[in-house]
C-alpha cells in the first residue's frame, strides 16, 4: 500500500527591495573642487622644479610661501580664521555623510517583477504636470499651476469673475487623476479670481444732417457770357418794363 504526501507550503519568499532613484551626492562637487585645487598645486610644483633646474627664470612659489608662513606669529585675527576652518570642516563632514535626496516617487499598486518589490517610479514634476493639465480642463479655469510636496499636492488655479471655477470640482478631478499614482497625498486647490473690466457701450450714432443737393449747371464755354433770363415786371409809375437777371 502506497501513500502520497503533499509537501506543506513553506513561507512566502521575501521580496527584494529596490533602492529608489536618488540624486548625486553632495560630496561629488566638493571632491571635484579639491581635485582641481590639487591639479593647480601640482602645476605650481612642476613650475618650481623647472625654476630649480634653471630651465626657466623666476623664483620658486612654494618655497617663498613656506618662508612667509614660517615667519608668522600669533595674532588676534587668527581666532576668526580658526573658527571659520572648524565650521568648514564640519560642513564637509556633514556633506559626506548626509543621505542623498530622492528624485522619484514610488507608485503603489505595481506588481512584483522577478522576485523584486514594486519598482515603478515617477518624478514629482510629472505628477504636477498631470494635475495642472486636469485642472485646465475644468470649466472656468484659465490658468493652473501645481506643486507636489511630500504629503500633499497644491494646485493654484485662476478664473474670471464672469465664469468662476469651482474649487471642489477641480479638487475632485485632480484627486481622481493622481490617486493611482499617489494615493496617500491630499489635494489642495487655491483659487484666484481675476476681474475683467467691462467696456462701456457707446451711444447710438445720431442722424447726420441732410445736405443740400448740389446745383448742376449746364455746360457752357469759358469765353461765352453767362446765360441770363429776363422777366418783365411792371414799372411803378412810368409804365416801362425792367429786366431782372437771374444768373445760373
Amino acid at each position: 500500500m502506497t501513500t502520497s504526501t503533499t509537501p506543506e507550503p513553506g513561507p512566502a519568499p521575501r521580496l527584494k527591495k529596490i533602492v529608489p532613484p536618488t540624486a548625486t551626492p553632495g560630496a561629488v562637487w566638493i571632491t571635484s573642487l579639491f581635485a582641481l585645487i590639487l591639479i593647480a598645486v601640482g602645476a605650481i610644483a612642476i613650475r618650481d622644479i623647472c625654476v630649480d633646474q634653471k630651465w626657466i627664470s623666476g623664483s620658486q612659489w612654494i618655497a617663498a610661501a613656506s618662508r612667509w608662513i614660517s615667519r608668522l606669529s600669533w595674532q588676534g585675527w587668527f581666532w576668526a580664521v580658526a573658527i571659520a576652518l572648524v565650521v568648514v570642516g564640519l560642513l564637509l563632514v556633514w556633506t559626506a555623510i548626509r543621505p542623498r535626496s530622492k528624485t522619484h516617487i514610488a507608485l503603489d499598486g505595481a506588481g512584483t517583477v522577478d522576485g523584486y518589490a514594486p519598482s515603478t517610479w515617477t518624478r514629482k514634476v510629472d505628477v504636477a504636470r498631470r494635475a495642472s493639465a486636469v485642472a485646465r480642463q475644468a470649466k472656468g479655469v484659465t490658468k493652473a499651476d501645481t506643486t507636489v510636496k511630500r504629503r500633499k499636492v497644491v494646485t493654484r488655479i485662476t478664473s474670471t469673475d464672469e465664469a468662476p471655477a469651482s474649487a471642489d470640482a477641480v479638487r475632485d478631478a485632480i484627486t481622481a487623476a493622481i490617486t493611482p499614482v499617489l494615493p496617500k497625498h491630499s489635494v489642495k486647490v487655491k483659487t484666484t479670481t481675476v476681474k475683467i473690466p467691462h467696456s462701456q457701450t457707446p451711444p447710438p450714432p445720431s442722424g447726420r444732417p441732410t445736405l443740400p443737393e448740389p446745383i448742376v449747371g449746364g455746360e457752357t464755354d469759358d469765353d461765352s457770357e453767362d446765360a441770363t433770363s429776363t422777366t418783365p415786371t411792371p414799372a411803378a409809375a412810368t409804365g416801362a418794363t425792367t429786366t431782372k437777371e437771374v444768373r445760373s
